[in-house]
Formats: C-alpha cells, sequence, structure tokens
C-alpha cells in the first residue's frame, strides 16, 4: 500500500486476542450417589470473630474450593492449595466435605480430616483450610435432626463392629490353620501334669521341696516343648506339600533344627531330674541312718540310767 508519492504506508500491528488463562485439571471423579443440591447453603467467613465475607453456594452436585480463579469459592491464602476441597451433595440433599489430599489439609471442628474420605457436613459446622485463620461456617436450609444423627451415627458404628469382628475372627482361622491334635493333647498333657502335682502335695520336708521342684523343671520343658510342635506343624503345615517358596523352605529347616535342639534340651531335663531324684533318695537314708542313731543313742543312755540305778541298791 503507497500514496500518491510513491511512499510505503505502514501497516498498523493488529491487536493479537488473547487466550484466556489455561488451569490445571480437577482430579476429581464424583461418585455415583452425586446429586445437585436440593437445599440453599451458604458459607460464613469468619476472621477475628468478625463475619468478613458471606459466599452463597451454587446450586451444584458439588463446589469447588481453592486458590484458582476457577474455583467455585475461592480463597487467597498461599497455604491453600489451588484444588483444595470440595463440597459433594447426594440425593437427600446432605453435604459431604472432601479434602482433594491438599499440601496442608482440611480442618472440620478443629480435627483434621483424612484426605480424599466423605465427611459429613451440618449446619453450624466449623471448616478451616490450610494455614488461614479464617473460619468458614457452613449452613444449610435443611432441616437438621440430632437424635436421627445420633441413630445413624450408632447404627453405622455397629456396622463396623460387626465388619471388623467378621475380619478378624477370617484371619484367626487362617493364622490357627490345622492344629494335628496338638490342641487337644496340650490340654489332657497340662491336666495330667496337674493332678502329679497336686500328688506332690502331701510331701514334706526337703524331700517334698525337691520333688516340687522337678515337677516345675518338667512341667516348663513340656510346655517349651509343646510350644515348639506348634510352631512347627500347626501354622506352616502346608508348605512342605505345596512348596511355596525358597524362603519358606528355609523357614521349615530352621525349625528342623529347631526339633534337634529340643531334644538335647528334654534330654538334659531328664538328667537333672534323675540327679535330683538321686538327691532325694540320699537325703531319704541321710535321715533315716541320723533316725536309727539318735534311736541307739537313746538305748545306750537308758541302759546306763538302768544300770546306775541297779548299783546304788
Amino acid at each position: 500500500m503507497s500514496d500518491q508519492d510513491g511512499f510505503a504506508i505502514p501497516n498498523l500491528p493488529s491487536k493479537k486476542q488473547q487466550s484466556p488463562p489455561s488451569f490445571p485439571p480437577l482430579k476429581y471423579e464424583k461418585p455415583t450417589w452425586s446429586s445437585e443440591a436440593l437445599f440453599d447453603y451458604k458459607i460464613e467467613m469468619l476472621k477475628g470473630g468478625l463475619s468478613v465475607e458471606t459466599a452463597i453456594g451454587p446450586k451444584k452436585e458439588f463446589v469447588t474450593i481453592g486458590r484458582l480463579p476457577i474455583c467455585d469459592i475461592q480463597m487467597e491464602h498461599q497455604s491453600i492449595s489451588r484444588y483444595h476441597a470440595v463440597i459433594q451433595f447426594n440425593q437427600d440433599g446432605d453435604a459431604f466435605i472432601y479434602d482433594l489430599d491438599s499440601a496442608h489439609g482440611t480442618k472440620l471442628n478443629k480435627k483434621q480430616v483424612n484426605p480424599r474420605e466423605y465427611i459429613p457436613l451440618k449446619p453450624g459446622d466449623q471448616l478451616k483450610f490450610g494455614e488461614s485463620t479464617r473460619v468458614c461456617i457452613f449452613e444449610s436450609q435443611k432441616p437438621y435432626d440430632p437424635e436421627e444423627e445420633m441413630e445413624e451415627r450408632r447404627k453405622r458404628i455397629l456396622q463396623e463392629r460387626l465388619a471388623k469382628a467378621k475380619a478378624e475372627a477370617g484371619e484367626q482361622e487362617e493364622e490357627e490353620g490345622a492344629s494335628w491334635g496338638f490342641g487337644e493333647d496340650a490340654e489332657e498333657e497340662e491336666e495330667e501334669e496337674e493332678e502329679e502335682e497336686t500328688e506332690q502335695k502331701g510331701k514334706s520336708g526337703d524331700a517334698s521341696l525337691l520333688n516340687v521342684e522337678a515337677e516345675k523343671m518338667a512341667l516348663e520343658d513340656a510346655k517349651r516343648r509343646r510350644e515348639d510342635l506348634e510352631l512347627m506343624y500347626g501354622d506352616d503345615s502346608d508348605e512342605e506339600f505345596y512348596d511355596r517358596t525358597s524362603k519358606k523352605k528355609k523357614k521349615v529347616e530352621e525349625k528342623a533344627d529347631t526339633h534337634d535342639e529340643l531334644i538335647v534340651k528334654q534330654k538334659n531335663t531328664e538328667l537333672k531330674i534323675q540327679v535330683l531324684v538321686k538327691k532325694i533318695e540320699e537325703k531319704k537314708a541321710e535321715e533315716e541312718e541320723k533316725k536309727a542313731e539318735e534311736e541307739e543313742d537313746l538305748d545306750s543312755y537308758m541302759k546306763r540310767i538302768s544300770k546306775n540305778n541297779t548299783s546304788d541298791r
């Protein structure tokens, strides 16, 4: 383009259209029970005990709370994440706070909430996001019945306890596995040992004490032997049949070595018992010998007295 004198007329720079700012995607998928808010609600923000702002909630299935301008409820504090939390609604008009795994977390009534978990919101509940000093009061037009909530909470706790009890019962059955009869044998063995202890109560003196000590040693050895056998065959019996991993093989081998050591301990205990029995017999023999000597001395003394009396006459 040129004028009459032949000079080119420069073109004016065209105005570039500014593209809208791009924001990171929201990493949140609404649940299957999601539904549009049925009741009017709002969030009143307090600072220093004074109301500074009130955010009227839109009629949506969920509202986002964060630092980005695209959030439904925008918070400017630097400790608040870009997408910090979500308020989710269900078909009954109930509201739930859901922390989006934020950096500094969310507090409900001064308690930290678990991230990625739906926590019920009631009218009057207090929310704090990140390290912000603002307290957000959730208000809803939905009628609130504390007694009904307590009943629902009681039912929920009962269901959780029942589920936990069932899970623990299943784990206990898996841990116990096959007993191979050791449980019943152990009970019979304990009954026999208790009967033997009862019989020993009638004895007295040093010999009785030694016998009780021997019985205690035998009882402890039997209990250790039973526990080791249960460890060896009670829980890991299937390992030898199915050969699951080399680690379990090694475990079985170690238990076999422990069984050998147990046999040695049993022999040592039997030797100790024999020594104690021998001491008991020696003690009895000493007492009988001492008693015989005392009787002999008494007889001699009586004879001397009788002889002296005869001489005096």
